[in-house]
């Protein structure tokens, strides 16, 4: 249960590239299609949809072994492992890579003050503004389409550096074209962690992903004094992690271990929560979610909701939530395959179609405009409630 390829792309735009790509050419590039390829034939947990791959294997590879370089050798073989249709088989190549791991270190890294990423028709939009970053002080909008930059469709290779401009083609809601040409900044790397104590008394804990020490930052807090009256956990950016590291956190709101997930594969097994016991946090629980939760954070919150623990409130997730590996390729990229399907422990399957929320409440682009949160005021309003009752 890993982060999901769309949210880990959609990061790459902020960070600095540590290498090179090699040089691409016949040999390197049919060694890299019958590695990624023959892993994902041999290791897909669905042995019959493995059967579109090889009706179609010969023709992508001999467009693979002509293509010219890293970007369209990348492009043919994702598109041929798009048609199984699973969110955890995909390909990232080096250079990707290289910026997800200065991501990691936290090296220097620049940006416009602004996030991008694709809706549901591929269109890229500006999902969020830094108040005080360059593109809003250039007038730039939350929910503005982003149709090029440099006259050119958006790449995710696309790395500044602080002081370079890029001149960006935006379109607001009404179609209007906006030119717009913004210089970056050197940026502070995002929060992935966040914790705040709201009026009465209630902790607000947001994980953007399951990570080691994850769990055990989540209940130091929790432990803190004075005890919180109430807890609300943000995964509405939370694109999944380490299995074991879900289920401790999954195990920190209940007195005993429950099912998590079960996973079918050729032998089915089940995940159970771990860490489960009376220091858990067993008071009123809140769990936000939206449609960049996915992976692990749709299954804990499927959790949360089947077993009646805790209230979920916001947006349908991703629907990503399949069991996967890595693998190295020949050039210094990864394949990613799905080995195991997944069920919820009450027997659903999210995979395609989302967890649901049991109280749904979406911000309007006026609201986000404004930056007002109507989730998080209506978690904190029936938690007021629940609070009041106890």
């Amino acid at each position: 249960m890993r982060i999901g390829k769309s949210a880990f792309l959609a990061s790459l735009l902020a960070f600095l590239p540590a290498a090179a790509p090699p040089a691409y050419g016949p040999d390197i590039n049919g060694r890299i299609f019958d590695r990624a390829v023959g892993i994902v034939e041999h290791r897909y947990w669905n042995k019959p949809a493995v059967e579109k791959l090889e009706a179609i294997r010969d023709t992508y590879r001999a467009r693979v072994v002509a293509a010219p370089d890293r970007r369209t050798v990348y492009g043919l073989i994702g598109e041929m492992l798009d048609t199984l249709g699973d969110s955890h088989v995909y390909v990232i190549d080096p250079q990707q890579i290289a910026i997800g791991r200065a991501r990691t270190r936290g090296d220097e890294q620049a940006g416009f003050g602004m996030t991008m990423l694709p809706d549901d028709a591929h269109v890229w939009r500006v999902q969020s503004l830094r108040a005080d970053g360059p593109a809003a002080r250039a007038g730039v909008e939350i929910g503005w389409e982003v149709a090029q930059v440099d006259g050119q469709p958006i790449d995710v290779d696309f790395v500044p550096h602080a002081g370079d401009q890029a001149r960006f083609d935006f379109i607001d809601e009404d179609g209007r074209h906006h030119a717009k040409a913004i210089e970056a900044m050197a940026e502070a790397p995002p929060q992935v962690r966040r914790v705040e104590r709201l009026p009465g008394n209630v902790l607000l804990l947001g994980l953007d992903g399951f990570d080691r020490g994850d769990d055990r930052w989540l209940a130091d807090h929790i432990g803190e004094q004075p005890v919180p009256s109430g807890v609300i956990l943000d995964l509405r950016d939370n694109g999944g992690g380490d299995a074991d590291v879900i289920a401790r956190v999954a195990g920190s709101f209940f007195a005993e271990n429950r099912l998590l997930v079960r996973r079918i594969a050729a032998r089915e097994s089940d995940q159970s929560t771990r860490g489960a016991g009376p220091r858990s946090w067993l008071g009123p629980l809140a769990v936000l979610v939206g449609p960049n939760s996915a992976s692990g954070a749709e299954a804990l919150a499927a959790l949360i909701e089947e077993s009646g623990r805790g209230l979920t409130v916001g947006e349908r997730t991703a629907g990503a939530l399949t069991g996967a590996a890595e693998y190295d390729l020949p050039d210094g990229g990864i394949v990613s395959v799905a080995e195991f399907d997944i069920r919820t422990g009450g027997g659903r399957r999210l995979e395609g179609t989302g967890f649901t929320p049991r109280v749904r409440i979406a911000p309007s682009l006026a609201d986000r405009r404004a930056g007002r949160d109507p989730a998080l005021e209506k978690a904190r309003q029936l938690l007021g409630v629940q609070v009041a009752r106890r």
